[in-house]
């Protein structure tokens, strides 16, 4: 017993074709995306964290720095105002004087110098050695002092009395009358400021400068080359010294040095903020860890997600997909009929696999026995039907060999073409009956055979009446159905009657020829042609025509063909009728019987033609049973 092929659906990775693995696959992805996604946030927020304390430290470094600046300057208010008090100082001259200043500020190296000025400018005591002839009246610091106020701070400015820059602190200089009469005055060097905060900072990838309030570096810094320097650059330095100016708060930001690398600077005001400091560490030696970490905190997860998928992937093939390739191969061979085939291997796989292939073998044995059943049942209707096709072919001949006998009796000529005609019907039905329980598959005729079988029986059936008329066929070997092949047979039978009857007349032969040409897989052209007198088209009528006509165009309807008859020398009827076209496994299924020369007598009868005068009478048929 043939089935068709089964062909599975094409697997894809998507759809409703998607395979087991890739479903799982997603399944366990998407399960494990959960706790991947929370530990890559947890390891961002510990970035974030670690990040903002690292930029809390810069500033606390650069705001403890301005603290001790702040303190720094609380302690030079208090020695200035211990050194206004003594009457060394305020007597503004000589040795004592300098003693004094050079007692104040011994040991403090934040101080570069001390000075008493009188009240038209002029330096009249100092603690070091000053320049000849230096005035400050006209400096901003001793204009406030002279005005009254109780302490003064300069800006960053370049000291006359000592060619440096730095800041100086002051404050009123006043008699017993309480009138001042000059100032006295520190000078903090910049240049401390600068060895304070190199000191802390030794490396040479960390960034320091001291600013002024316009951006300017004021510190050796500016003597570096610009392609070297770790600082950013200049207008990035003004945007955050404006925020600060504006907020007040110490500025943390990242920026590229112009060296190339990137830093995390800090930006803190000095001295009352008339100077600036800007510290800068690199970033990869500051979060460098800390990327580390990050980096393993979303690596980690995208590690154990990938192992799960591995371990469902190669887990689902072990244990699933192998063993269902296995049994979809048991069952593709059961679905071509070898039922003998049992799934062995799968006594190694997992219980329920193991159980499915039991199932199956079950189900292979009752296909097996379910199969012979109908294997025997189909031969005994096989044999059922073969005996009757046999039996109506012996019938139908009997009928033929009793319609020769009372041929015999006849002596008008137009009672005996009517009982020729009779059994030319006849036996177009028998030949087809033959042809069925001949072949292998009742339900299929060879064309080419049926129809060289019948034109055989048409020339030994007495029509020609002693002429010498050719009987030709030129048909492809198919198969046809009993449905198309007994209208096809009456319909060859009627029009080669008609053209032994009417187109020989006159003639002592002549040639018929029939055709069938398959013009499209569901179409078949069959042409009927003589050579013989002709019709005359104009002179012919539907009331005129005869029995055989109305028999064609009754064929033709059951053939639900298209007729068409002409007179093209001689007479020419063509039928296209539909008929579709066998798949090649089925193409030559009805002429594979064996075809001897005695598969004409199976029945022990006669072939149709003229009856001896010793044929047996109808009521004893000579017929037996195949």
């Amino acid at each position: 017993m043939k089935s068709a092929k089964i062909v599975a659906a094409p697997r894809s990775w998507f759809g409703r074709n998607a395979g087991l693995r890739p479903r799982l696959v997603l399944i366990v992805g998407i399960a494990m995306l959960a706790p991947g996604a929370l530990a890559v946030l947890q390891a961002i927020s510990s970035y974030n964290s670690s990040m903002r304390i690292l930029e809390q430290n810069l500033a606390q470094a650069a705001q403890l720095s301005a603290t001790e600046q702040v303190n720094m300057i609380s302690a030079s208010r208090e020695i200035l105002t211990s050194l206004a008090a003594q009457p060394d100082v305020r007597a503004g001259e000589g040795l004592a004087c300098r003693r004094a200043l050079q007692r104040a500020i011994g040991g403090l190296d934040q101080y570069s110098g001390a000075s008493v000025v009188d009240a038209k400018g002029d330096f009249s005591c100092a603690s070091g050695p000053t320049r000849s002839g230096v005035n400050v009246a006209d400096r901003q610091w001793f204009i406030s002092v002279m005005s009254g106020d109780g302490f003064v701070i300069s800006d960053l400015l370049v000291s006359r009395w000592l060619g440096t820059w730095g800041i100086i602190t002051a404050v009123p200089l006043v008699n017993e009358d309480g009138v001042i009469q000059g100032a006295v005055a520190l000078f903090i060097g910049l240049d401390w400021l600068t060895r304070r905060y190199h000191s802390g900072n030794e490396t040479d990838d960390t960034a320091f400068a001291l600013l002024d309030s316009q951006g300017e570096i004021i510190t050796g810094e500016s003597q570096r080359s610009p392609a070297r320097s770790p600082l950013p650059a200049r207008d990035i330095v003004n945007e955050h010294l404006r925020e600060h100016m504006q907020g007040g708060q110490t500025q943390t930001f990242r920026a590229r040095g112009h060296d190339g690398t990137w830093r995390l600077y800090a930006i803190s005001p000095l001295l009352g903020g008339r100077i600036f400091v800007i510290l800068g560490t690199p970033v990869l030696t500051a979060i460098g860890p800390l990327a580390l970490q990050v980096a393993w905190g979303v690596f980690t997860p995208l590690l154990m997600w990938a192992l799960a998928i591995a371990v469902v992937w190669f887990g689902i093939e072990h244990l699933v997909v192998r063993w269902i390739t296995y049994l979809e191969r048991i069952t593709s061979a059961y679905a071509a009929g070898r039922h003998s085939v049992r799934p062995e291997r799968v006594s190694a796989a997992p219980a329920e696999i193991r159980s499915l292939g039991e199932t199956f073998s079950r189900m292979a044995d009752l296909l097996s026995a379910r199969e012979n059943e109908l294997r025997d049942s189909l031969q005994q209707k096989e044999i059922l039907v073969r005996e009757i096709h046999h039996r109506v072919k012996n019938n139908l001949q009997l009928v033929m060999s009793l319609l020769n006998l009372h041929a015999r009796r006849i002596r008008d000529p137009r009672a005996e073409v009517a009982f020729a005609e009779a059994r030319s019907r006849i036996n177009a039905l028998a030949t087809l009956h033959r042809r069925l329980y001949e072949s292998e598959n009742l339900q299929e005729i060879d064309l080419k055979w049926f129809l060289e079988d019948l034109c055989a029986e048409l020339r030994r059936g007495g029509l020609s009446r002693g002429r010498n008329v050719e009987l030709t066929v030129d048909s492809p070997s198919e198969v046809i159905g009993p449905d198309v092949a007994v209208p096809l047979g009456l319909l060859v039978t009627e029009a080669i009657t008609n053209a032994y009857k009417h187109a020989f007349n006159e003639r002592d032969g002549g040639h018929i020829r029939v055709q069938i040409v398959r013009e499209s897989p569901a179409t078949l052209l069959l042409t009927i042609r003589d050579d013989g007198t002709g019709f005359d088209m104009s002179a012919s009528s539907p009331d005129q025509s005869g029995l055989g006509r109305s028999l064609i165009e009754a064929f033709v309807r059951q053939l639900r063909g298209e007729l068409e008859t002409r007179s093209e020398e001689g007479t020419v009827v063509q039928v296209r009728f539909p008929a579709q076209l066998k798949p090649d496994d089925k193409k030559h299924g009805g002429h594979h019987a064996p075809h001897h020369a005695g598969a004409h007598n199976v029945s022990g009868m006669t072939q149709p033609g003229p009856v001896p005068a010793t044929a047996p009478p109808p009521g004893e048929p000579t017929t037996r049973s195949a």
